[in-house]
């Protein structure tokens, strides 16, 4: 008994102080004492209960009950408390396996483009002229035993037909086609076969043979005639 009044006598002291100390404090000081006091609360409730402990209000002597656990077989069902009644889980169907992708067919290998060859100038052979075009405006003359004559010149059209008069095959390799007023040549080549007639291009044409040139060489305003030369330089045949 003696123990609880001095504990009683030292909790009042100290409120004393506490209450002397926080009337002396500022603002500070006054928030930090009930803090101080709530800790010192704590402490003595900390003290009580190790003090008086809740277990010394039972007997000493009294014996607990000893627990009957329930036989076994004979134990009834629980009731459930809450029936939340969950619906059955229902899983997702499984999903076919991906389509593996098409395989790719590789484009097929570019064939290479032929390098283009440019023909070059060839002796085609044309039918037999048998009657002098409306150009002509007068007749080819030989200036010397003329095996392939001058037959015919059309200036707008840029070309001269040649026909060789003799039975026998002429190698025209060396030969020579002349606008002599522009002085333009033109070489020829080839075979022309007897009675053959040849037609000379003086660019490009078919069916005959093309001088190549970039312009035309005739000149349709004034005279121009068609001169034609053998391999000896020889003028053969002319027109008009």
């Amino acid at each position: 008994m003696t123990e609880h009044k001095n504990i009683v006598e030292q909790v009042n002291s100290f409120l004393s102080t506490l209450k002397t100390t926080y009337s002396q404090q500022g603002q500070l000081g006054r928030i930090f004492i009930p803090a101080l006091f709530l800790l010192a609360f704590c402490c003595l409730c900390s003290i009580l209960i190790s003090l008086f402990p809740l277990g010394s209000r039972n007997s000493p002597n009294t014996i607990p009950s000893p627990n009957i656990f329930p036989t076994e077989g004979t134990q009834a069902t629980p009731t459930a408390l809450f029936n939340f009644d969950f619906p059955t889980f229902t899983p997702f169907p499984t999903l076919p396996p991906s389509t593996a992708f098409p395989t790719l067919t590789p484009p097929p290998t570019q064939t290479s483009v032929p390098t283009q060859i440019v023909p070059t100038a060839t002796l085609t052979p044309i039918p037999t002229v048998t009657n002098i075009p409306a150009t002509a405006t007068a007749a080819a003359t030989a200036t010397s035993a003329g095996s392939v004559l001058i037959v015919a010149v059309d200036k707008p059209t840029e070309y001269v037909d040649i026909q060789n008069l003799t039975n026998a095959p002429v190698d025209l390799s060396g030969w020579r086609l002349v606008s002599e007023t522009g002085n333009q040549s033109c070489a020829l080549n080839g075979v022309l076969q007897p009675n053959e007639v040849l037609r000379v291009w003086a660019r490009r044409g078919n069916p005959g043979f093309d001088c190549r040139f970039s312009r035309n060489i005739w000149n349709d305003n004034q005279t121009d005639p068609a001169v034609l030369y053998n391999p000896q330089g020889e003028e053969i045949s002319r027109y008009p």
